[in-house]
C-alpha cells in the first residue's frame, strides 16, 4: 500500500479549515491545518506536503502571496504544487492581474466556495501532474 499523500491547508478560516479537511481525509488524504501564514510555512518544512492549499487572504491582504514566496524559495517547495484560494471576484478588478514575470508560480487559482468533487478533482490532477 502507498502512503496517503500529505495535503497542507493554510487558512485563517477555521470553518473552512476542518470543512475541508473531512472532505481531503475522505478522498484518502493526510491532512494538515495551518491558521495563517507563518505556522503554514513552519509545518511546510516539517511535515513535506505533496500539495499545500493557501488562502490569499488571510490576516493581512497578501499573506497568501507572502506565503506562497517563502515555500517556494524553499528546496522543498520548488516544484511542488501550490493551489491558492480566493473569495476575492476574480471576474472584477483582478481578472487581468498579471504577477510579475518573476513571481513564484501558483499552480492554480480557486474561487471560494469550491465544490468537493471538484476540489479532490484539482488537487489529483496537480499531484499527478507533478508525477510525471
Amino acid at each position: 500500500m502507498t502512503a496517503k499523500k500529505k495535503i497542507l491547508l493554510i487558512d485563517d478560516d477555521k470553518d473552512f479549515l476542518f470543512a475541508t479537511k473531512l472532505i481531503l481525509e475522505k478522498g484518502g488524504y493526510e491532512v494538515f491545518l495551518a491558521e495563517d501564514g507563518k505556522t503554514g510555512v513552519e509545518m511546510w518544512k516539517s511535515v513535506s506536503p505533496d500539495l499545500a492549499i493557501i488562502d490569499m487572504m488571510m490576516e493581512t491582504w497578501g499573506e497568501g502571496f507572502s506565503v506562497l514566496e517563502k515555500i517556494r524559495g524553499m528546496d522543498t517547495g520548488k516544484d511542488k504544487p501550490l493551489i491558492m484560494l480566493t473569495a476575492v471576484d476574480l471576474q472584477g478588478p483582478y481578472q487581468s492581474f498579471e504577477p510579475p514575470p518573476n513571481y513564484p508560480k501558483v499552480n492554480r487559482v480557486l474561487h471560494k466556495p469550491v465544490k468537493a468533487e471538484d476540489l479532490l478533482r484539482y488537487i489529483s490532477q496537480e499531484i499527478n501532474a507533478g508525477q510525471q
